[in-house]
């Protein structure tokens, strides 16, 4: 799991740190991910919250999108991996 924010990397760096998190958190400042992967909010420019599960072949298995509902992201998308 990877876990990706508009902010610096510096400041997802204190951010992971501070809760612990078990996987990394990648900065991108520029927006470059968030392009890629078409999350970024029309005239905003600020990232969605969207969460994607991707296979080892690289293929995106499953897609999940709430602005509202934080929790359900992990949660939607460990059930679906081990559904497989």
């Amino acid at each position: 799991m990877i876990g990706v924010s508009r902010d610096t990397q510096e400041k997802n760096d204190r951010f992971a740190e501070s809760l612990g998190l078990p996987y990394p958190l990648v900065g991108d400042p520029r927006g470059a991910i968030t392009r890629a992967y078409g999350v970024a909010w029309p005239l905003l420019g600020l990232a969605r919250r969207v969460t994607y599960l991707i296979r080892a072949d690289r293929r995106v298995q499953q897609v999940f999108h709430s602005e509202f509902k934080v929790a359900a992201h992990a949660a939607q998308v460990c059930v679906r991996a081990e559904r497989g």
